[in-house]
């Protein structure tokens, strides 16, 4: 593809464009904020000017993303962001919270789904497993619905909107994510595990540790949206399509031994917190209280099975996930100051 748009900037969204930008495609970055701008202002004509950069060959150049004020609920504002590119990638998200979901992502839906179908181009949606939830089998391209709370309900009606819709649509499942880009308020496995372990301390997870638990790396899933891109040109129009990113089912104690491993430290046994435990802390933090909600994904075996997207993009080793988000952890950290 020569051009693209994504729309936000966060642990995916950065990843799609930096990986889009590495190919030659000319990416747009779209957000509320237009963080990367200097510009004040909204849509495509408020963007910065994208810098270049030559290739080792020296024979070509590629465009850094260009950065734009835009809010994609704003069908006016996403239309100009959207003008001219081959594919939209829909990134954006809304707080760990049931209720702003409610109020955010079907109206953000419904709008990015609009102006694809206004503009003839196709947009690709990263999604979880909460819609399946319930599920006791492999979770695959066929699986049924069978979600257990109210986030595992908003998501089934926005895949169920997306199929109706008349845009041409991929929705990419992924399991928990890790790697580079992972941000610590989004990814569990950063959050109660690499970074107490990274600290010295104990893994505790609001889960079973002696389950399989479906893990997919930022790359593969980036990876497997701009592939999904690709394949919606030889679908008919309006088709939508529900694809699995590649994923490995490790269980946390896993995890949590790696890390210790590849730190250099002595393995400590990661402690499950107990669902009755999250439960009661629910009751004052929210965060809490949604992870108890998804207790089956946490609590019981979450297996996500491999796919024929997995196989053209390939599926990056668990392990070498967690090097990355333990490099980006390090790099993060400021410097100790010498005494």
């Amino acid at each position: 593809m020569k051009s693209a748009l994504v729309i936000g900037n966060g642990q995916i969204g950065s990843e799609i464009a930096a990986q889009l930008s590495a190919s030659g495609t000319d990416v747009r970055i779209a957000t509320r904020s237009g963080s990367g701008s200097s510009s004040a202002g909204a849509g495509a004509s408020n963007a910065t000017a994208p810098s270049e950069t030559s290739s080792t060959s020296g024979t070509t150049t590629v465009s850094a993303p260009t950065h734009l004020k835009a809010d994609a609920s704003d069908r006016a504002q996403l239309a100009e962001a959207a003008q001219g590119v081959d594919a939209i990638f829909a990134c954006a998200h809304a707080p760990y919270d049931n209720r702003k979901w409610e109020q955010v992502l079907p109206r953000l839906d419904a709008a990015i789904l609009d102006t694809a179908a206004d503009l003839g181009i196709p947009v690709v949606f990263p999604e979880s497993v909460y819609a399946f939830a319930g599920l006791r089998t492999p979770i695959t391209e066929t699986s049924s619905f069978a979600p257990v709370e109210d986030k595992g309900r908003i998501r089934q009606r926005l895949i169920e909107a997306r199929d109706s819709h008349p845009a041409t649509s991929a929705s990419v499942i992924a399991g928990d994510l890790l790697g580079r880009t992972a941000e610590k308020w989004s990814s569990v496995v950063r959050m109660c595990i690499t970074e107490p372990v990274s600290a010295g301390r104990r893994a505790m997870v609001p889960a079973r540790t002696d389950v399989p638990h479906g893990i997919t790396v930022i790359a593969d899933h980036a990876a497997a949206m701009i592939q999904a891109a690709e394949d919606l040109k030889r679908v008919p129009a309006g088709t939508h399509q529900l694809r699995i990113a590649p994923a490995s089912n490790p269980t946390l104690a896993e995890i949590a031994d790696f890390t210790a491993d590849t730190l250099g430290q002595k393995r400590k046994r990661p402690l499950p917190v107990p669902r009755w435990a999250t439960r009661a802390i629910g009751a004052f933090e929210r965060s809490f209280y949604e992870l108890n909600q998804l207790a089956p994904i946490w609590y019981e075996p979450c297996v996500i099975a491999s796919s024929d997207l997995a196989e053209t993009v390939g599926t990056t080793d668990w392990r070498e996930g967690v090097r990355q988000m333990l490099a980006a952890e390090t790099s993060e950290t400021p410097a100790r100051q010498p005494r």
